[in-house]
C-alpha cells in the first residue's frame, strides 16, 4: 500500500489538471487508512446540488464531496489545495457548504491546509 504522502503527490497532478480553477485533493481516513481520495471536478453528485440566492440551482463535485460519498461515522478528511505556479501547499480550510455535508456525515476531524501551507485542524 502506498504511504499517505506518495498518495499527496500523486493525486497533486490530477488536482493541477484538474479543469477547474480551484487545485484541492480530498482524503478519507479510517482508523488511519486511506479509504478513498478524490479532486475537484466540473462533474456533481445529486446529493450535492444546491439553490442559491438568485434562484438558480446546480453545483460541481468539491473534492471534499467526492470522498464523503464513501464515508462512514468517525472518518476524518484530509484536505490540501495546490497552487498551480509553485505546487506549494496552500489555504484548503473546507467552504461553509462542505462543512454543513462533513458534520451530516458524522465526520469527527478535518484537517486541511492554511496559507503558509501548514496543517491545521477542525474537530467537528
Amino acid at each position: 500500500m502506498l504511504a499517505l504522502w506518495q498518495v499527496y503527490y500523486s493525486l497533486r497532478d490530477k488536482a493541477l489538471n484538474n479543469g477547474c480553477g480551484y487545485h484541492l485533493a480530498a482524503f478519507l481516513l479510517r482508523r488511519g487508512k486511506l479509504i478513498r481520495a478524490g479532486v475537484n471536478s466540473k462533474k456533481t453528485h445529486p446529493r450535492f446540488y444546491r439553490d442559491y440566492p438568485d434562484g438558480t440551482s446546480g453545483g460541481h463535485m468539491h473534492a471534499e464531496m467526492d470522498v464523503l460519498r464513501f464515508a462512514q461515522p468517525g472518518d476524518e478528511i484530509e484536505v490540501v489545495r495546490y497552487q498551480k505556479c509553485s505546487h506549494n501547499l496552500t489555504m484548503a480550510k473546507p467552504c461553509h457548504h462542505c462543512m454543513k455535508h462533513i458534520v451530516d456525515a458524522g465526520i469527527k476531524r478535518v484537517r486541511y491546509t492554511n496559507w503558509d501551507g501548514d496543517w491545521e485542524e477542525l474537530d467537528v
